[in-house]
Protein backbone atom coordinates (compact mmCIF):
# COMPACT_ATOMS: atom_id res chain seq x y z
CA UNK A 1 0.00 0.00 0.00
CA UNK A 2 1.18 3.61 -0.81
CA UNK A 3 1.73 5.84 2.11
CA UNK A 4 2.87 8.21 -0.29
CA UNK A 5 -0.56 8.16 -2.20
CA UNK A 6 -2.55 7.89 0.50
CA UNK A 7 -1.05 11.29 1.56
CA UNK A 8 -1.43 12.98 -1.55
CA UNK A 9 -4.89 12.03 -1.15
CA UNK A 10 -5.88 13.00 1.91
CA UNK A 11 -3.75 16.26 1.61
CA UNK A 12 -6.16 17.31 -1.37
CA UNK A 13 -9.45 15.99 0.34
CA UNK A 14 -8.67 17.85 3.60
CA UNK A 15 -7.89 21.06 2.07
CA UNK A 16 -11.14 21.20 -0.27
CA UNK A 17 -13.32 20.02 2.97
CA UNK A 18 -14.82 23.44 2.91
CA UNK A 19 -14.60 24.31 -1.02
CA UNK A 20 -17.97 22.29 -2.33
CA UNK A 21 -18.34 24.45 -5.25
CA UNK A 22 -14.76 23.54 -6.20
CA UNK A 23 -13.79 22.13 -9.80
CA UNK A 24 -12.41 18.83 -8.20
CA UNK A 25 -11.64 17.69 -11.87
CA UNK A 26 -8.94 19.71 -11.74
CA UNK A 27 -7.18 18.56 -8.58
CA UNK A 28 -7.19 14.90 -8.60
CA UNK A 29 -4.63 12.58 -7.09
CA UNK A 30 -3.79 9.33 -8.62
CA UNK A 31 -6.72 7.10 -8.80
CA UNK A 32 -7.70 5.32 -5.63
CA UNK A 33 -9.69 1.62 -4.88
CA UNK A 34 -12.65 0.37 -3.78
CA UNK A 35 -12.31 -3.48 -2.71
CA UNK A 36 -15.08 -5.39 -1.10
CA UNK A 37 -13.19 -8.66 1.34
CA UNK A 38 -13.73 -12.09 -0.84
CA UNK A 39 -14.67 -14.48 2.17
CA UNK A 40 -16.19 -17.72 1.76
CA UNK A 41 -19.68 -16.10 2.60
CA UNK A 42 -21.88 -16.09 -0.06
CA UNK A 43 -23.52 -12.95 0.99
CA UNK A 44 -19.42 -10.85 0.68
CA UNK A 45 -20.79 -9.13 -2.48
CA UNK A 46 -24.11 -7.97 -1.70
CA UNK A 47 -25.13 -4.49 -2.67
CA UNK A 48 -21.48 -4.24 -5.35
CA UNK A 49 -23.70 -3.84 -8.19
CA UNK A 50 -24.37 -0.59 -6.30
CA UNK A 51 -20.51 0.50 -5.36
CA UNK A 52 -20.76 2.61 -8.81
CA UNK A 53 -23.14 4.40 -6.86
CA UNK A 54 -20.52 4.94 -3.99
CA UNK A 55 -17.58 5.93 -6.58
CA UNK A 56 -19.50 8.83 -8.05
CA UNK A 57 -20.72 10.13 -4.89
CA UNK A 58 -17.26 10.30 -3.56
CA UNK A 59 -15.96 12.19 -6.88
CA UNK A 60 -18.65 14.53 -6.95
CA UNK A 61 -17.52 15.89 -3.30
CA UNK A 62 -14.45 15.05 -2.36
CA UNK A 63 -11.36 15.23 -4.99
CA UNK A 64 -10.39 11.71 -4.55
CA UNK A 65 -10.27 9.89 -8.12
CA UNK A 66 -12.27 7.12 -6.77
CA UNK A 67 -12.28 4.50 -9.59
CA UNK A 68 -15.14 4.20 -10.37
CA UNK A 69 -14.88 -0.11 -10.95
CA UNK A 70 -15.38 -1.86 -7.86
CA UNK A 71 -12.74 -4.67 -6.64
CA UNK A 72 -12.57 -7.80 -5.05
CA UNK A 73 -9.57 -8.79 -3.03
CA UNK A 74 -9.46 -12.37 -1.83
CA UNK A 75 -8.83 -12.91 1.76
CA UNK A 76 -6.50 -16.11 1.01
CA UNK A 77 -4.10 -13.99 -1.30
CA UNK A 78 -2.26 -11.25 0.94
CA UNK A 79 -0.74 -9.55 -1.88
CA UNK A 80 -5.07 -9.09 -3.20
CA UNK A 81 -5.46 -7.53 0.20
CA UNK A 82 -2.36 -5.57 0.25
CA UNK A 83 -3.18 -3.65 -3.07
CA UNK A 84 -5.46 -1.06 -0.88
CA UNK A 85 -5.44 0.95 2.22
CA UNK A 86 -9.02 0.03 3.12
CA UNK A 87 -11.07 -3.00 2.74
CA UNK A 88 -14.76 -3.20 3.19
CA UNK A 89 -16.24 -6.38 4.36
CA UNK A 90 -19.90 -7.58 4.91
CA UNK A 91 -18.19 -9.42 7.70
CA UNK A 92 -15.68 -11.55 8.84
CA UNK A 93 -17.18 -14.24 10.94
CA UNK A 94 -16.82 -17.00 7.77
CA UNK A 95 -13.26 -16.34 7.73
CA UNK A 96 -12.36 -19.34 9.53
CA UNK A 97 -9.29 -20.94 7.65
CA UNK A 98 -5.99 -20.25 9.67
CA UNK A 99 -3.83 -18.82 5.96
CA UNK A 100 -6.84 -16.50 5.49
CA UNK A 101 -7.11 -15.20 9.33
CA UNK A 102 -2.94 -14.93 9.37
CA UNK A 103 -3.71 -12.65 5.91
CA UNK A 104 -5.97 -10.97 7.19
CA UNK A 105 -3.78 -10.21 10.30
CA UNK A 106 -0.95 -9.06 8.25
CA UNK A 107 -2.72 -6.77 6.70
CA UNK A 108 -4.03 -4.58 9.07
CA UNK A 109 -0.43 -5.24 11.21
CA UNK A 110 1.29 -3.43 7.63
CA UNK A 111 -1.53 -0.28 8.13
CA UNK A 112 -4.23 -1.81 6.16
CA UNK A 113 -7.97 -0.49 7.71
CA UNK A 114 -11.05 -2.89 7.85
CA UNK A 115 -14.31 -1.46 7.70
CA UNK A 116 -17.27 -4.02 8.67
CA UNK A 117 -20.70 -3.09 7.71
CA UNK A 118 -23.82 -5.35 8.93
CA UNK A 119 -26.43 -5.54 5.91
CA UNK A 120 -29.59 -5.32 7.57
CA UNK A 121 -31.59 -7.58 6.00
CA UNK A 122 -33.29 -10.29 8.60
CA UNK A 123 -32.52 -12.93 5.84
CA UNK A 124 -28.88 -12.32 6.10
CA UNK A 125 -28.42 -11.25 9.65
CA UNK A 126 -30.90 -11.35 11.84
CA UNK A 127 -29.49 -10.63 15.21
CA UNK A 128 -27.41 -7.65 15.16
CA UNK A 129 -26.09 -8.17 18.53
CA UNK A 130 -25.35 -11.62 17.63
CA UNK A 131 -23.48 -10.22 14.45
CA UNK A 132 -21.53 -7.88 16.39
CA UNK A 133 -20.36 -10.39 18.90
CA UNK A 134 -19.59 -12.61 16.00
CA UNK A 135 -17.39 -10.06 14.69
CA UNK A 136 -15.33 -9.45 17.66
CA UNK A 137 -14.52 -13.03 17.96
CA UNK A 138 -12.82 -13.74 15.07
CA UNK A 139 -10.92 -10.33 15.04
CA UNK A 140 -9.74 -11.14 18.65
CA UNK A 141 -8.88 -14.32 17.51
CA UNK A 142 -6.54 -13.28 14.79
CA UNK A 143 -5.51 -10.02 16.76
CA UNK A 144 -4.88 -11.02 20.25
CA UNK A 145 -4.26 -7.79 21.02
CA UNK A 146 -7.23 -5.88 19.43
CA UNK A 147 -9.86 -4.50 21.68
CA UNK A 148 -13.45 -3.17 19.75
CA UNK A 149 -14.82 -0.02 21.13
CA UNK A 150 -17.71 2.08 21.08
CA UNK A 151 -16.93 5.23 19.42
CA UNK A 152 -18.18 8.41 21.01
CA UNK A 153 -20.51 11.22 19.32
CA UNK A 154 -17.49 13.53 19.05
CA UNK A 155 -15.05 11.10 17.74
CA UNK A 156 -13.23 12.89 14.69
CA UNK A 157 -14.73 9.89 12.76
CA UNK A 158 -18.06 11.98 12.64
CA UNK A 159 -16.45 15.33 11.85
CA UNK A 160 -13.27 14.94 9.67
CA UNK A 161 -15.20 15.88 6.64
CA UNK A 162 -19.25 16.21 6.76
CA UNK A 163 -20.75 16.90 9.87
CA UNK A 164 -22.61 13.94 11.03
CA UNK A 165 -25.44 15.06 13.22
CA UNK A 166 -25.56 14.18 16.81
CA UNK A 167 -22.39 12.07 15.81
CA UNK A 168 -24.95 9.23 15.25
CA UNK A 169 -24.62 7.44 12.56
CA UNK A 170 -27.41 7.00 10.04
CA UNK A 171 -29.39 3.59 10.15
CA UNK A 172 -31.17 1.98 6.84
CA UNK A 173 -34.53 0.50 7.32
CA UNK A 174 -34.83 -2.95 6.39
CA UNK A 175 -38.03 -3.09 4.61
CA UNK A 176 -38.69 0.16 5.19
CA UNK A 177 -39.46 -0.71 8.66
CA UNK A 178 -37.10 0.98 11.74
CA UNK A 179 -35.72 -1.08 13.81
CA UNK A 180 -34.74 -0.08 17.52
CA UNK A 181 -32.32 -3.36 17.73
CA UNK A 182 -30.15 -1.98 15.08
CA UNK A 183 -30.25 1.67 15.59
CA UNK A 184 -29.13 1.37 18.54
CA UNK A 185 -25.57 0.58 17.46
CA UNK A 186 -23.27 3.43 17.00
CA UNK A 187 -20.00 2.74 15.68
CA UNK A 188 -17.09 0.68 16.88
CA UNK A 189 -13.68 1.36 16.34
CA UNK A 190 -10.71 -1.62 16.35
CA UNK A 191 -8.16 -1.11 18.22
CA UNK A 192 -4.55 -1.60 18.30
CA UNK A 193 -2.99 0.02 21.01
CA UNK A 194 -3.29 4.21 20.17
CA UNK A 195 -3.97 2.71 16.29
CA UNK A 196 -7.46 2.48 15.02
CA UNK A 197 -7.15 -0.28 12.26
CA UNK A 198 -10.88 -0.87 11.38
CA UNK A 199 -14.25 0.12 12.40
CA UNK A 200 -17.79 -2.10 12.94
CA UNK A 201 -20.76 -0.42 11.84
CA UNK A 202 -24.28 -1.79 12.15
CA UNK A 203 -25.87 0.51 10.28
CA UNK A 204 -26.02 -0.77 7.02
CA UNK A 205 -24.27 1.75 4.94
CA UNK A 206 -23.90 -0.20 1.74
CA UNK A 207 -27.43 -0.08 1.64
CA UNK A 208 -27.92 3.11 1.31
CA UNK A 209 -25.65 3.61 -1.62
CA UNK A 210 -28.07 0.61 -3.12
CA UNK A 211 -30.56 3.27 -2.80
CA UNK A 212 -33.22 0.59 -0.79
CA UNK A 213 -36.30 2.14 0.38
CA UNK A 214 -36.05 4.10 3.32
CA UNK A 215 -37.14 7.83 4.26
CA UNK A 216 -35.32 10.73 1.79
CA UNK A 217 -32.10 11.73 2.42
CA UNK A 218 -30.76 8.38 3.81
CA UNK A 219 -29.59 6.72 1.23
CA UNK A 220 -27.03 10.16 0.85
CA UNK A 221 -26.60 10.56 4.36
CA UNK A 222 -24.99 6.86 4.45
CA UNK A 223 -22.38 7.90 1.87
CA UNK A 224 -21.51 10.78 3.58
CA UNK A 225 -20.39 8.41 6.27
CA UNK A 226 -18.40 6.24 4.40
CA UNK A 227 -16.68 9.14 3.19
CA UNK A 228 -15.73 10.32 6.33
CA UNK A 229 -14.61 6.85 7.46
CA UNK A 230 -12.55 6.44 4.53
CA UNK A 231 -11.21 9.93 5.40
CA UNK A 232 -10.57 8.82 8.77
CA UNK A 233 -8.68 5.10 7.59
CA UNK A 234 -6.12 7.14 5.64
CA UNK A 235 -5.34 9.26 8.34
CA UNK A 236 -4.04 5.97 10.73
Amino acid sequence: MSRLLTCLCLLSLGVLSSARSTDFSKMRADRVGWARLQTPSPHWKRHSGSDPVLAQFIRENTSLNMDPTWYAADVENLQDLCRYPMLFSQGIGAVDNSKARLNLAEYIHRGGFLLIDACINRNVTADPDAFLADQIRVLTAILPDCEVVPLKPDHDVFHCFFQIPGGIPPHMYCDNIYDARWARHGLYGIMLGSRMAGIISLSGLQCGWDRMISPPGLPEACMRMLVNIYAYAMLQ
